[in-house]
């Protein structure tokens, strides 16, 4: 339901507060599709695409060529290069690896329709997570699918 009810914000900004909300089409910032808020701290490069109905707080690092959608990216994270993050929760202090994706089918009904990472997971080089609930502190060195790591 968070990212859902994040979406609902997002969609709200647009209406209140549409300053808060992120643009840009890709030669002095990073591509903006939808609604999108990137905290004033956070760094995204240019060659970023992201969106819609994203959330990037505080300190986070989105990497060249990563694509996020409809996910909420926390505190300290780092999207490296080329990553993909869908229907997904990072963690605070996460890392995604070069060439990895995290996502979720995007289903809020079904038991595991979105990813979760906790606090301080890293998330080697080209690994896939699907589906999945990660407790804090785990490092995911083999992709995973449907499962919850405590």
């Amino acid at each position: 339901m968070s990212l859902r009810c994040s979406g609902l914000y997002l969609s709200q900004f647009r209406h209140t507060s549409p300053h808060l909300l992120a643009s840009g089409d890709g030669k002095k910032g990073a591509t903006i599709v939808g609604d999108v808020y990137i905290h004033p701290s956070a760094k995204v490069h240019l060659t970023a695409k992201i969106g819609p109905n994203v959330s990037i707080s505080a300190n986070a690092r989105i990497g060249a060529g990563a694509r996020l959608i409809s996910c909420i990216i926390l505190d300290d994270v780092e999207i490296m290069e080329n990553a993909v993050v869908i229907h997904s929760i990072v963690g605070w202090k996460s890392t995604v690896g070069k060439w990895s994706r995290v996502q979720g089918e995007g289903d809020h009904n079904a038991k595991l329709g979105i990813t979760i990472l906790g606090e301080a997971v890293d998330v080697e080089d080209e690994v896939v997570v699907t589906n999945s609930i990660v407790l804090p502190n785990k490092t995911l060195n083999a992709s995973v699918q449907d499962e919850i790591i405590l």
